[in-house]
């Protein structure tokens, strides 16, 4: 998903003009638990002389990170140490739709960003598949968000970004960006087709193999399979939207 993004995004970490910041503190949030963390990687290497924190409620696999990367294992839903305005540029993709309360986690991260510094939240929005796949599709997707609703995660947040950050009252110009992604391929843009194609891997691989932590909430191993058939078909209709928001922090200190 990381190497779809950043061709999309023709190598940078997001839409937003991440480089006009000159950043010199960085901070992703839910990199992401097992084999890399790679857009927090791509941001320390991108910003050589930039400290990247990147956290996550999963502890990190052993592995080699740039020097100027560090890992701190946190849940987003509990109390942070992380200090307010003290981020230059602060960045989440695709955690905030299933993590519970999100609205609030969300302002919470906006208070984040100095002053003069940027916010990028992206997010998925699940229910698109609800309305776009196929039958198979359109169950185990509303078995989805009927899951993470029940736990508190708002599945509408993604379109609900721009509004959340401008109501924080210190982002004065918020900018949204909405990217359709077919699962079929059928784009006229390559870049947009490769991000449909990756995201249905991703989509039908995560539920392969956490699908059994779910059978409990009705998630079935029918369900799964039914929908991996008809993802894989040659009449694949289905779309997952996902929302870009970006936005500066006004420069002044005295706002909330």
């Amino acid at each position: 998903m990381h190497a779809a993004f950043t061709r999309y995004f023709g190598g940078e970490l997001g839409p937003s003009p991440i480089t006009e910041v000159h950043p010199r503190k960085i901070l992703d949030l839910g990199c992401g638990s097992g084999a890399c963390p790679r857009r927090a990687i791509q941001a320390a290497i991108q910003f050589p002389d930039a400290e990247v924190i990147a956290v996550d409620i999963s502890p990190l696999a052993h592995q080699q990170i740039p020097g100027n990367m560090r890992f701190k294992q946190l849940d987003l839903t509990k109390a942070w140490d992380l200090e307010k305005q003290s981020f230059d540029v602060v960045h989440s993709r695709l955690v905030m739709t299933h993590v519970p309360n999100g609205e609030n986690v969300a302002k919470r991260s906006a208070q984040l960003v100095k002053p003069g510094g940027l916010l990028l939240m992206e997010d998925i929005d699940v229910n698109c598949l609800v309305q776009t796949g196929g039958p198979a599709t359109r169950l185990l997707a509303s078995k989805v968000v009927e899951i993470w609703e029940s736990r508190s995660a708002d599945t509408d947040i993604s379109r609900k970004y721009a509004g959340i950050i401008t109501s924080m009252g210190y982002f004065p110009r918020v900018h949204a960006h909405k990217i359709s992604m077919p699962f079929g391929g059928t784009s006229s843009d390559e870049a947009t087709n490769e991000l449909g194609l990756a995201m249905k891997k991703s989509w039908t691989q995560i539920w392969e193999s956490l699908g059994s932590r779910f059978v409990a909430e009705g998630l079935t191993e029918a369900m799964i399979q039914e929908q991996r058939e008809e993802l894989c078909g040659k009449d694949c209709k289905a779309t997952m939207d996902m929302y870009s928001c970006w936005a500066r922090r006004s420069q002044d200190e005295n706002e909330p």
